[in-house]
Order: structure tokens, then C-alpha cells, then sequence
């Protein structure tokens, strides 16, 4: 079995993707850079929403809320600011190893015949984030195991989206130097929002912060 990490897109997302495809497939002479752009800023939209926005509606307290909304709005002008940066008006030949990325490394279909978009995990990953989840039931909360998991889980998602991504892209020295700082800065507010929110939620709480995140990960049989 393989194991992936990924969220369901939006119909406009869902239609980014099948545009951006049919406009390669039939060859047709535009420029894609700005389909590239476009579809990359939703891809990192839709994955703030999912992994941090969405999760704000999971936790009761006000004041808790309040402090993840600061967190989430910083991640999301750090990547916002990393993306303008980066996406440029390129030729076709250069954005072709983007969208090869996005199509063939970035997206999958799940067990229900739905296309997500995500990647798969490595073994040692995917066994770190399973035990994690595993550590939390109604029963016993094994915290700390639990943390180890999310931290996994916004390292890899990090490490593909920004690492993975970037490395697709024609980029001068000045702005390739950019990318590591910018992840750092990114990868700083998840490690806020966990050690922030972590804390000071009962196990009731952790329970439900499991339940929001278990449906990322997809389980699918080798082919």
C-alpha cells in the first residue's frame, strides 16, 4: 500500500487544472505562464484553507481562534510575498516543468475516483504520521507522538509545495537564495500554530484536531 497526503480542490481549482491541461494538450499558441501562475496560487490558497484556515472552525475558544487567525494571516502573506517573488512571465519551453509537476507529482486520484491534490509520502513519513494518529483515540492521547506527527505532516507538505516546486522554475541566484528563507519563515508560523495550539487543548480537543486532519491521508493499493 501506498500512502499520499492530499485535499480535495475546489470546482474553480478543478477547472484551473482542466483548462491549464487543455490548453497544453492541444498545443495551442498562448503564453502559459499566466496559467501557471494562476494555478499555483490557488494550489497554495486551497492548502492554507485547508490544513490551517478550516481548522480555525475546530476549536471552540474564541481566544484560541483569535491567535490562529493572526498565525494563519502571517503564513499567508509569507507565501503570497514567496509567490509574486518567484512567478514571472517565463516562456512556454521554461513553465512546461512546472505544470509536468503539478500534473504528474502534485495530483492523484483517491479510492473514491476523486482527483485530490497532494503527493505521496514516504514510508517513514507516512509511518510517523500513522502512529501519531494512532496515539489519539478517546481513550489515551499520547501528546507528544502526536505532535511529531503534525510536524511531519507541514514538513513534507513544505518540502514538496515550496522545495520540490521551486526547484521547476527557471530563477536567477538572487531569487532562488530567496526560497530557503521564505520557507523558513513559513515553516516558523506552522511550528507557532501546533506549539501554540497544542497545549492547551484537552484531549477532547486533540481528538478533534485528529478527526480534522486523518481525512488528508489517502491509503491506496499499488498498482
Amino acid at each position: 500500500m501506498a500512502h499520499y497526503f492530499g485535499f480535495i480542490p475546489s470546482d474553480e481549482l478543478n477547472d484551473m487544472i482542466d483548462e491549464a491541461e487543455r490548453i497544453i494538450a492541444s498545443d495551442e499558441q498562448v503564453d502559459y505562464y499566466p496559467y501557471r501562475n494562476e494555478l499555483t496560487q490557488q494550489v497554495a490558497s486551497e492548502l492554507i484553507d485547508n490544513l490551517l484556515v478550516s481548522l480555525i472552525d475546530v476549536i471552540p475558544n474564541p481566544e484560541r481562534q483569535a491567535s490562529m487567525r493572526k498565525i494563519v494571516g502571517t503564513i499567508e502573506r509569507a507565501t503570497e510575498t514567496l509567490l509574486n517573488v518567484l512567478l514571472g512571465k517565463d516562456k512556454n519551453e521554461d513553465i512546461m516543468p512546472s505544470f509536468n509537476f503539478l500534473k504528474n507529482q502534485s495530483m492523484f486520484i483517491d479510492n473514491e475516483g476523486l482527483r485530490r491534490v497532494g503527493f505521496k509520502l514516504s514510508e517513514e513519513s507516512a509511518q510517523t504520521i500513522i502512529e501519531g494518529f494512532a496515539a489519539v483515540t478517546p481513550d489515551t492521547v499520547d501528546k507528544a507522538q502526536f505532535k511529531t506527527a503534525l510536524e511531519t505532516m507541514n514538513e513534507e507538505a513544505l518540502t514538496h509545495f515550496i522545495s520540490r516546486f521551486t526547484e521547476t522554475l527557471k530563477l536567477g541566484m538572487i531569487k532562488r537564495k530567496s526560497i530557503p528563507v521564505a520557507k523558513a519563515a513559513i515553516d516558523k508560523g506552522m511550528s507557532m500554530a501546533i506549539n501554540k495550539l497544542l497545549p492547551q487543548l484537552p484531549d477532547a480537543g486533540l481528538n478533534r484536531l485528529a478527526r480534522f486532519y486523518r481525512p488528508f491521508f489517502i491509503e491506496i493499493a499499488d498498482e
